[in-house]
Protein backbone atom coordinates (compact mmCIF):
# COMPACT_ATOMS: atom_id res chain seq x y z
CA UNK A 1 0.00 0.00 0.00
CA UNK A 2 2.68 2.25 0.80
CA UNK A 3 4.48 1.77 -2.79
CA UNK A 4 1.08 2.40 -4.29
CA UNK A 5 0.99 5.68 -2.30
CA UNK A 6 3.87 6.93 -3.08
CA UNK A 7 3.65 6.18 -6.97
CA UNK A 8 0.61 8.17 -7.28
CA UNK A 9 2.58 11.16 -5.24
CA UNK A 10 4.68 10.09 -8.19
CA UNK A 11 2.85 10.22 -11.10
CA UNK A 12 1.50 13.50 -9.53
CA UNK A 13 4.97 14.87 -9.98
CA UNK A 14 3.92 15.38 -13.42
CA UNK A 15 1.23 18.10 -12.76
CA UNK A 16 4.21 19.95 -11.52
CA UNK A 17 5.22 20.32 -15.03
CA UNK A 18 1.90 22.48 -15.63
CA UNK A 19 2.55 24.28 -12.46
CA UNK A 20 6.27 25.36 -13.57
CA UNK A 21 5.07 26.18 -17.31
CA UNK A 22 2.06 28.85 -16.14
CA UNK A 23 4.76 30.49 -13.36
CA UNK A 24 7.52 30.59 -15.67
CA UNK A 25 4.80 32.39 -18.25
CA UNK A 26 4.66 34.51 -15.43
CA UNK A 27 7.99 34.96 -14.73
CA UNK A 28 8.33 36.12 -18.33
CA UNK A 29 5.56 38.34 -18.15
CA UNK A 30 7.80 40.12 -15.44
CA UNK A 31 10.68 40.19 -16.91
CA UNK A 32 9.26 40.81 -20.25
CA UNK A 33 7.82 44.16 -19.09
CA UNK A 34 11.10 45.25 -17.58
CA UNK A 35 11.93 47.73 -20.48
CA UNK A 36 8.98 49.65 -19.79
CA UNK A 37 9.77 49.71 -15.90
CA UNK A 38 12.98 51.15 -16.58
CA UNK A 39 11.07 54.17 -18.45
CA UNK A 40 8.71 54.50 -16.13
CA UNK A 41 10.34 53.50 -12.28
CA UNK A 42 13.51 55.54 -10.52
CA UNK A 43 16.06 53.44 -10.09
CA UNK A 44 16.25 54.66 -6.71
CA UNK A 45 12.12 54.76 -6.49
CA UNK A 46 12.60 51.16 -7.39
CA UNK A 47 15.27 50.53 -4.43
CA UNK A 48 12.89 51.76 -2.09
CA UNK A 49 9.90 49.54 -2.96
CA UNK A 50 12.22 46.22 -2.81
CA UNK A 51 12.35 47.68 0.88
CA UNK A 52 8.89 47.21 1.36
CA UNK A 53 8.56 43.92 -0.56
CA UNK A 54 12.26 42.80 2.40
CA UNK A 55 10.32 44.08 4.73
CA UNK A 56 6.64 42.10 4.21
CA UNK A 57 8.46 38.83 3.04
CA UNK A 58 10.30 39.43 7.07
CA UNK A 59 7.01 40.00 8.49
CA UNK A 60 5.58 37.10 6.56
CA UNK A 61 7.65 34.83 8.56
CA UNK A 62 6.49 36.31 11.48
CA UNK A 63 2.90 36.65 10.93
CA UNK A 64 2.23 32.18 10.97
CA UNK A 65 6.00 31.76 12.74
CA UNK A 66 5.86 29.05 9.62
CA UNK A 67 2.86 27.42 10.77
CA UNK A 68 1.78 27.39 7.09
CA UNK A 69 4.29 25.21 6.13
CA UNK A 70 3.38 22.23 8.53
CA UNK A 71 -0.72 22.39 6.80
CA UNK A 72 0.24 19.57 4.43
CA UNK A 73 1.76 17.21 7.10
CA UNK A 74 -1.36 15.96 8.68
CA UNK A 75 -3.28 13.32 7.58
CA UNK A 76 -6.02 14.40 9.17
CA UNK A 77 -7.96 18.05 7.81
CA UNK A 78 -9.38 18.90 11.00
CA UNK A 79 -5.53 19.52 11.99
CA UNK A 80 -4.43 21.07 9.18
CA UNK A 81 -7.61 23.51 9.62
CA UNK A 82 -6.60 23.74 13.05
CA UNK A 83 -3.12 24.81 11.77
CA UNK A 84 -4.95 27.42 9.08
CA UNK A 85 -6.81 29.01 12.11
CA UNK A 86 -3.56 29.41 14.02
CA UNK A 87 -1.49 30.94 11.13
CA UNK A 88 -4.88 33.20 10.66
CA UNK A 89 -4.84 34.50 14.12
CA UNK A 90 -1.00 34.98 14.31
CA UNK A 91 -1.53 37.25 11.35
CA UNK A 92 -4.30 39.08 12.02
CA UNK A 93 -2.63 40.35 15.02
CA UNK A 94 0.56 41.55 13.34
CA UNK A 95 -1.41 42.99 10.55
CA UNK A 96 -3.64 45.06 13.44
CA UNK A 97 -0.35 45.85 14.97
CA UNK A 98 1.38 47.60 11.85
CA UNK A 99 -1.67 49.25 10.94
CA UNK A 100 -1.75 50.72 14.57
CA UNK A 101 1.87 51.60 14.33
CA UNK A 102 1.18 53.63 11.42
CA UNK A 103 -2.12 55.24 12.50
CA UNK A 104 -0.09 56.35 15.32
CA UNK A 105 3.01 57.53 13.42
CA UNK A 106 0.88 59.56 10.96
CA UNK A 107 -1.02 61.43 13.54
CA UNK A 108 1.84 61.71 15.97
CA UNK A 109 4.27 63.10 13.32
CA UNK A 110 6.96 60.35 14.40
CA UNK A 111 8.16 60.68 10.11
CA UNK A 112 12.43 60.00 10.56
CA UNK A 113 12.37 62.82 7.95
CA UNK A 114 10.52 64.55 4.98
CA UNK A 115 11.22 62.16 2.38
CA UNK A 116 9.41 59.46 4.50
CA UNK A 117 6.47 61.40 6.03
CA UNK A 118 4.53 61.19 2.46
CA UNK A 119 4.96 57.81 2.05
CA UNK A 120 4.63 56.24 5.41
CA UNK A 121 0.77 55.23 5.47
CA UNK A 122 1.45 53.84 1.90
CA UNK A 123 4.26 51.79 3.34
CA UNK A 124 2.50 50.87 6.70
CA UNK A 125 -0.82 50.21 5.80
CA UNK A 126 0.11 48.61 2.65
CA UNK A 127 2.62 46.23 4.90
CA UNK A 128 -0.25 45.53 6.98
CA UNK A 129 -2.86 44.46 3.94
CA UNK A 130 -0.36 42.34 2.38
CA UNK A 131 0.77 40.59 5.58
CA UNK A 132 -3.20 39.47 6.33
CA UNK A 133 -3.52 38.78 2.53
CA UNK A 134 -1.16 36.96 2.05
CA UNK A 135 -1.25 34.79 5.18
CA UNK A 136 -4.23 33.84 3.44
CA UNK A 137 -2.93 33.23 0.62
CA UNK A 138 -0.33 30.88 1.98
CA UNK A 139 -2.62 28.74 3.65
CA UNK A 140 -4.54 28.21 0.66
CA UNK A 141 -1.59 26.97 -1.29
CA UNK A 142 -1.40 24.38 1.56
CA UNK A 143 -4.77 23.14 1.01
CA UNK A 144 -3.72 22.89 -2.37
CA UNK A 145 -0.67 21.09 -2.07
CA UNK A 146 -2.78 18.82 -0.18
CA UNK A 147 -5.48 18.15 -2.71
CA UNK A 148 -2.86 17.68 -5.41
CA UNK A 149 -4.14 20.80 -7.26
CA UNK A 150 -1.03 22.02 -8.28
CA UNK A 151 -2.47 23.20 -12.16
CA UNK A 152 -4.46 25.80 -9.92
CA UNK A 153 -1.24 26.97 -8.34
CA UNK A 154 0.50 27.20 -11.37
CA UNK A 155 -2.34 29.75 -12.86
CA UNK A 156 -2.56 31.86 -9.59
CA UNK A 157 1.26 31.70 -9.75
CA UNK A 158 0.52 33.22 -13.07
CA UNK A 159 -1.92 36.13 -12.12
CA UNK A 160 0.25 37.16 -9.81
CA UNK A 161 2.83 38.01 -11.87
CA UNK A 162 0.38 39.56 -14.40
CA UNK A 163 -1.75 41.79 -12.67
CA UNK A 164 1.18 43.12 -10.51
CA UNK A 165 2.92 44.58 -14.00
CA UNK A 166 -0.45 45.64 -14.54
CA UNK A 167 -1.68 47.32 -11.60
CA UNK A 168 1.54 48.97 -11.10
CA UNK A 169 2.20 50.53 -14.50
CA UNK A 170 -1.64 51.43 -14.33
CA UNK A 171 -1.82 52.99 -10.86
CA UNK A 172 1.68 55.50 -11.95
CA UNK A 173 -0.58 57.16 -14.66
CA UNK A 174 -2.51 58.41 -11.06
CA UNK A 175 -0.36 58.34 -8.08
CA UNK A 176 3.48 58.99 -7.22
CA UNK A 177 5.44 56.11 -8.19
CA UNK A 178 6.40 54.03 -4.83
CA UNK A 179 2.77 54.04 -3.84
CA UNK A 180 1.80 52.67 -7.20
CA UNK A 181 4.36 49.42 -6.75
CA UNK A 182 3.04 48.79 -3.69
CA UNK A 183 -0.34 48.69 -4.03
CA UNK A 184 -0.09 47.18 -6.94
CA UNK A 185 1.58 44.38 -5.43
CA UNK A 186 -1.23 44.08 -3.06
CA UNK A 187 -3.60 43.72 -5.19
CA UNK A 188 -1.59 41.02 -7.59
CA UNK A 189 -1.62 39.55 -4.17
CA UNK A 190 -5.61 39.49 -3.74
CA UNK A 191 -5.94 38.03 -7.12
CA UNK A 192 -4.17 35.74 -6.34
CA UNK A 193 -5.83 34.74 -3.31
CA UNK A 194 -9.17 34.80 -5.15
CA UNK A 195 -7.67 32.43 -7.45
CA UNK A 196 -6.51 29.89 -4.56
CA UNK A 197 -10.02 30.17 -2.81
CA UNK A 198 -12.46 27.93 -4.46
CA UNK A 199 -10.15 24.85 -4.14
CA UNK A 200 -8.88 26.37 -0.57
CA UNK A 201 -12.58 26.29 0.83
CA UNK A 202 -14.09 23.37 -0.69
CA UNK A 203 -11.22 21.28 1.25
CA UNK A 204 -11.37 22.87 4.35
CA UNK A 205 -15.07 23.37 4.76
CA UNK A 206 -16.08 20.20 6.84
CA UNK A 207 -13.29 21.25 9.25
CA UNK A 208 -13.51 25.00 10.28
CA UNK A 209 -15.95 24.37 12.98
CA UNK A 210 -13.66 22.78 15.30
CA UNK A 211 -10.64 24.70 14.25
CA UNK A 212 -11.74 27.50 16.12
CA UNK A 213 -11.62 26.30 19.27
CA UNK A 214 -9.15 27.22 21.20
CA UNK A 215 -7.98 23.95 22.82
CA UNK A 216 -7.41 22.44 19.27
CA UNK A 217 -4.72 25.17 18.06
CA UNK A 218 -3.17 24.73 21.03
CA UNK A 219 -2.73 21.43 20.97
CA UNK A 220 -1.39 21.95 16.94
CA UNK A 221 0.74 24.29 18.29
CA UNK A 222 2.57 22.35 20.83
CA UNK A 223 2.79 19.46 18.31
CA UNK A 224 4.56 21.25 15.28
CA UNK A 225 6.34 23.34 17.27
CA UNK A 226 9.85 22.66 15.54
CA UNK A 227 8.46 24.89 12.50
CA UNK A 228 8.48 28.02 14.83
CA UNK A 229 11.72 27.00 16.82
CA UNK A 230 13.66 26.33 13.86
CA UNK A 231 12.13 27.03 10.51
CA UNK A 232 11.58 30.92 12.04
CA UNK A 233 15.00 31.83 12.35
CA UNK A 234 15.58 29.82 9.42
CA UNK A 235 13.75 31.98 6.92
CA UNK A 236 14.26 34.78 8.62
CA UNK A 237 18.47 34.60 8.53
CA UNK A 238 17.57 34.18 4.85
CA UNK A 239 15.74 37.07 4.54
CA UNK A 240 17.55 39.47 6.40
CA UNK A 241 20.69 38.42 5.05
CA UNK A 242 19.53 39.54 0.94
CA UNK A 243 18.28 42.71 3.12
CA UNK A 244 21.22 43.66 4.85
CA UNK A 245 23.21 43.02 1.63
CA UNK A 246 21.18 45.42 -0.12
CA UNK A 247 21.51 48.38 2.57
CA UNK A 248 25.39 47.92 3.25
CA UNK A 249 25.33 48.49 -0.55
CA UNK A 250 22.61 51.50 -0.64
CA UNK A 251 24.46 53.23 2.40
CA UNK A 252 27.46 53.31 0.26
CA UNK A 253 26.41 53.97 -2.88
CA UNK A 254 22.56 55.43 -2.59
CA UNK A 255 19.24 53.92 -3.44
CA UNK A 256 19.87 54.12 -7.01
CA UNK A 257 22.48 51.09 -6.32
CA UNK A 258 20.30 48.97 -4.39
CA UNK A 259 17.30 49.57 -7.39
CA UNK A 260 19.85 47.85 -9.93
CA UNK A 261 21.15 45.24 -7.64
CA UNK A 262 17.62 44.18 -6.84
CA UNK A 263 16.55 44.40 -10.42
CA UNK A 264 19.28 42.36 -11.36
CA UNK A 265 18.59 39.94 -8.49
CA UNK A 266 15.11 39.68 -9.92
CA UNK A 267 15.76 38.55 -13.03
CA UNK A 268 18.81 36.26 -12.43
CA UNK A 269 16.67 34.55 -9.67
CA UNK A 270 13.67 34.44 -11.63
CA UNK A 271 13.61 30.97 -12.77
CA UNK A 272 14.39 29.89 -8.76
CA UNK A 273 11.31 31.20 -8.21
CA UNK A 274 9.67 29.65 -11.01
CA UNK A 275 11.29 26.23 -10.25
CA UNK A 276 10.50 26.25 -6.48
CA UNK A 277 6.76 27.11 -7.00
CA UNK A 278 6.42 23.95 -9.48
CA UNK A 279 9.11 21.48 -7.44
CA UNK A 280 8.65 22.09 -3.89
CA UNK A 281 4.88 21.28 -3.36
CA UNK A 282 5.31 18.20 -5.61
CA UNK A 283 8.56 17.14 -3.77
CA UNK A 284 7.23 17.67 0.09
CA UNK A 285 4.04 15.42 -0.89
CA UNK A 286 6.99 12.96 -1.73
CA UNK A 287 9.21 13.52 0.85
CA UNK A 288 7.10 13.07 3.51
CA UNK A 289 5.55 9.72 2.51
CA UNK A 290 8.75 7.90 0.61
CA UNK A 291 11.86 5.91 2.13
CA UNK A 292 15.09 7.95 2.49
CA UNK A 293 16.93 5.83 -0.34
CA UNK A 294 13.99 6.75 -2.83
CA UNK A 295 13.40 10.47 -1.83
CA UNK A 296 17.44 11.09 -2.24
CA UNK A 297 17.65 9.47 -5.23
CA UNK A 298 14.79 11.34 -6.79
CA UNK A 299 16.06 13.92 -5.39
CA UNK A 300 19.77 13.63 -6.88
CA UNK A 301 18.26 13.08 -10.71
CA UNK A 302 16.44 16.30 -10.09
CA UNK A 303 18.88 18.10 -9.39
CA UNK A 304 21.45 17.05 -11.61
CA UNK A 305 18.87 17.15 -14.57
CA UNK A 306 17.71 20.62 -13.48
CA UNK A 307 21.47 21.96 -13.53
CA UNK A 308 21.86 20.37 -17.04
CA UNK A 309 19.35 22.41 -18.29
CA UNK A 310 19.27 25.47 -16.90
CA UNK A 311 23.61 25.77 -17.12
CA UNK A 312 23.83 26.72 -20.55
CA UNK A 313 21.04 29.09 -20.64
CA UNK A 314 23.01 30.90 -17.36
CA UNK A 315 26.10 30.99 -18.43
CA UNK A 316 25.35 32.53 -21.56
CA UNK A 317 22.73 35.37 -20.26
CA UNK A 318 25.74 35.50 -17.96
CA UNK A 319 28.33 36.30 -20.59
CA UNK A 320 25.71 38.64 -22.55
CA UNK A 321 24.28 40.54 -19.83
CA UNK A 322 26.14 43.96 -19.56
CA UNK A 323 25.22 44.55 -23.41
CA UNK A 324 21.67 42.90 -23.02
CA UNK A 325 20.60 45.25 -20.61
CA UNK A 326 22.37 48.02 -22.57
CA UNK A 327 19.89 47.38 -25.15
CA UNK A 328 16.87 46.73 -23.36
CA UNK A 329 17.15 48.99 -20.44
CA UNK A 330 16.59 52.72 -20.56
CA UNK A 331 19.97 54.55 -19.82
CA UNK A 332 19.12 55.51 -16.09
CA UNK A 333 19.45 51.73 -15.66
CA UNK A 334 22.82 51.37 -16.91
CA UNK A 335 25.37 49.59 -14.84
CA UNK A 336 22.89 46.83 -14.04
CA UNK A 337 25.00 44.23 -16.24
CA UNK A 338 27.68 43.37 -14.13
CA UNK A 339 25.19 42.72 -11.13
CA UNK A 340 23.76 40.01 -13.06
CA UNK A 341 27.15 38.58 -13.78
CA UNK A 342 27.88 38.72 -10.66
CA UNK A 343 24.98 36.72 -9.26
CA UNK A 344 24.26 34.41 -12.16
CA UNK A 345 26.42 32.04 -10.61
CA UNK A 346 24.88 31.18 -7.18
CA UNK A 347 21.45 31.99 -8.53
CA UNK A 348 21.94 28.72 -11.38
CA UNK A 349 23.22 26.41 -8.35
CA UNK A 350 20.19 27.61 -5.82
CA UNK A 351 17.66 27.24 -8.76
CA UNK A 352 18.73 23.75 -8.82
CA UNK A 353 18.58 22.70 -5.18
CA UNK A 354 16.40 25.53 -3.74
CA UNK A 355 13.06 23.43 -3.23
CA UNK A 356 15.61 20.44 -0.91
CA UNK A 357 14.39 22.68 2.10
CA UNK A 358 11.45 20.54 1.91
CA UNK A 359 13.53 17.50 3.02
CA UNK A 360 14.31 18.95 6.25
CA UNK A 361 10.83 19.48 7.21
CA UNK A 362 10.10 15.75 5.88
CA UNK A 363 12.36 14.24 8.04
CA UNK A 364 12.58 16.64 11.03
CA UNK A 365 16.17 17.85 10.70
CA UNK A 366 15.13 21.83 10.37
CA UNK A 367 17.45 22.32 12.96
CA UNK A 368 20.28 21.63 10.50
CA UNK A 369 18.59 23.91 7.88
CA UNK A 370 18.54 26.75 10.21
CA UNK A 371 22.17 26.19 11.45
CA UNK A 372 23.05 26.64 7.63
CA UNK A 373 20.95 29.42 7.20
CA UNK A 374 22.26 31.54 10.01
CA UNK A 375 26.07 30.82 9.46
CA UNK A 376 25.77 32.00 6.14
CA UNK A 377 23.96 34.87 6.63
CA UNK A 378 26.01 35.89 9.68
CA UNK A 379 29.28 35.03 7.60
CA UNK A 380 28.12 36.85 4.43
CA UNK A 381 27.14 40.27 5.55
CA UNK A 382 29.89 40.15 8.06
CA UNK A 383 31.85 40.14 4.94
CA UNK A 384 30.18 42.60 2.69
CA UNK A 385 30.20 44.95 5.99
CA UNK A 386 34.37 44.70 6.50
CA UNK A 387 34.31 45.53 2.70
CA UNK A 388 31.54 48.18 1.92
CA UNK A 389 34.20 50.74 2.64
CA UNK A 390 37.01 49.43 0.79
CA UNK A 391 35.55 48.27 -2.87
CA UNK A 392 33.17 49.56 -5.44
CA UNK A 393 29.49 47.64 -5.34
CA UNK A 394 30.41 45.64 -8.13
CA UNK A 395 33.08 43.68 -6.91
CA UNK A 396 31.24 43.52 -3.17
CA UNK A 397 28.42 42.03 -5.18
CA UNK A 398 30.81 39.36 -7.41
CA UNK A 399 31.95 39.09 -3.19
CA UNK A 400 29.08 37.70 -2.00
CA UNK A 401 28.14 35.92 -5.42
CA UNK A 402 31.16 34.02 -5.15
CA UNK A 403 30.37 32.98 -0.95
CA UNK A 404 26.73 32.08 -1.92
CA UNK A 405 27.72 29.86 -5.02
CA UNK A 406 30.05 27.46 -2.37
CA UNK A 407 27.28 27.81 0.49
CA UNK A 408 24.11 26.26 -1.94
CA UNK A 409 26.95 23.54 -2.94
CA UNK A 410 27.11 22.60 0.82
CA UNK A 411 23.86 23.14 1.21
CA UNK A 412 23.29 20.16 -1.01
CA UNK A 413 26.18 17.82 0.54
CA UNK A 414 24.67 18.81 4.19
CA UNK A 415 20.82 17.61 2.93
CA UNK A 416 22.25 14.38 1.96
CA UNK A 417 24.27 14.22 4.99
CA UNK A 418 21.58 15.33 7.65
CA UNK A 419 18.83 13.58 5.77
CA UNK A 420 20.66 10.03 5.66
CA UNK A 421 20.11 10.41 1.48
CA UNK A 422 22.32 7.96 -0.42
CA UNK A 423 25.90 9.87 -0.68
CA UNK A 424 27.25 7.83 -4.46
CA UNK A 425 23.66 10.20 -5.76
CA UNK A 426 25.04 13.24 -4.59
CA UNK A 427 28.42 12.49 -5.71
CA UNK A 428 27.71 11.49 -9.48
CA UNK A 429 25.03 14.72 -9.91
CA UNK A 430 28.04 16.92 -9.29
CA UNK A 431 30.49 15.63 -10.80
CA UNK A 432 28.44 15.54 -13.85
CA UNK A 433 27.21 19.10 -13.57
CA UNK A 434 31.04 20.01 -12.83
CA UNK A 435 32.23 19.04 -16.05
CA UNK A 436 28.84 20.35 -18.08
CA UNK A 437 29.37 23.85 -16.43
CA UNK A 438 33.54 24.06 -17.40
CA UNK A 439 32.98 22.80 -20.99
CA UNK A 440 29.87 25.29 -21.34
CA UNK A 441 32.08 28.17 -19.97
CA UNK A 442 34.77 27.34 -22.48
CA UNK A 443 32.25 27.19 -25.10
CA UNK A 444 29.88 30.81 -24.46
CA UNK A 445 33.52 32.28 -24.12
CA UNK A 446 34.73 31.03 -27.41
CA UNK A 447 31.07 31.63 -28.61
CA UNK A 448 31.15 35.45 -27.14
CA UNK A 449 34.35 36.70 -29.55
CA UNK A 450 31.79 36.24 -32.64
CA UNK A 451 31.29 39.28 -33.94
CA UNK A 452 27.53 38.73 -35.58
CA UNK A 453 24.49 38.60 -32.97
CA UNK A 454 22.58 36.73 -34.65
CA UNK A 455 25.18 33.73 -35.09
CA UNK A 456 26.36 33.62 -31.56
CA UNK A 457 22.62 33.05 -31.02
CA UNK A 458 22.50 30.32 -33.30
CA UNK A 459 26.09 28.97 -31.04
CA UNK A 460 24.36 29.63 -28.12
CA UNK A 461 21.51 27.22 -28.79
CA UNK A 462 23.58 24.89 -30.63
CA UNK A 463 25.69 24.67 -27.79
CA UNK A 464 22.86 23.89 -25.15
CA UNK A 465 21.47 21.10 -26.94
CA UNK A 466 24.76 19.64 -27.68
CA UNK A 467 25.86 19.45 -23.74
CA UNK A 468 22.10 18.11 -23.29
CA UNK A 469 22.47 15.55 -25.40
CA UNK A 470 26.27 14.21 -23.91
CA UNK A 471 24.34 14.65 -20.79
CA UNK A 472 21.62 12.22 -22.00
CA UNK A 473 23.63 9.95 -24.08
CA UNK A 474 27.02 9.55 -22.32
CA UNK A 475 26.94 10.65 -18.72
CA UNK A 476 23.38 8.51 -17.84
CA UNK A 477 21.34 11.34 -18.54
CA UNK A 478 19.21 8.83 -19.75
CA UNK A 479 19.07 6.46 -16.33
CA UNK A 480 18.74 9.60 -14.58
CA UNK A 481 15.64 11.00 -15.65
CA UNK A 482 14.44 6.57 -15.58
CA UNK A 483 14.63 7.11 -12.11
CA UNK A 484 11.72 9.69 -11.67
CA UNK A 485 9.33 6.36 -12.76
CA UNK A 486 11.11 3.88 -10.83
CA UNK A 487 12.05 5.29 -7.75
CA UNK A 488 8.62 3.85 -6.18
CA UNK A 489 10.24 0.57 -6.30
CA UNK A 490 13.12 1.28 -4.96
Amino acid sequence: MGQLIFRHDLERCFAGGRLGALTAAGQLVIIGSLPTYSKVFEPGTYGEYLIFVGAFTVVSVLAGVRYDSAIVLPRQDAIAARLSALVMLIALAVSGLIAVATFAATVLGLSPDEHWAPIERHFGYGLATATAIGAVQRCLSAWCVRARRFLLMGWAQFVLSLVTVIAQLSFATIMDQLPALIWGYVCALVFQTLCLAPVGLRATSPSWAPAAAWRGMKIVARKYRRFPTYMVGYALASSARDRLIQLVLGIGAGAAVVGRFGLAYRVVFAPNSLIYAAISPVFFGIASRGTRASVGRFAAGLVETVFVMLVGPYVAFAIEAPALTDAVLSDRWRGTGPYLQALAGPALVLSATCWLDRAFDSFRRQNVAFSLEATFTIISVALVACLSKLAEPVTIAWLFGSAALIYYWIYFLLTFIACEFPMEDFWRATRNGLVLACVVLLGALTIHAVSQPVARVALYATLIATVVGVWFRCLGGATTIRTFTRVADS
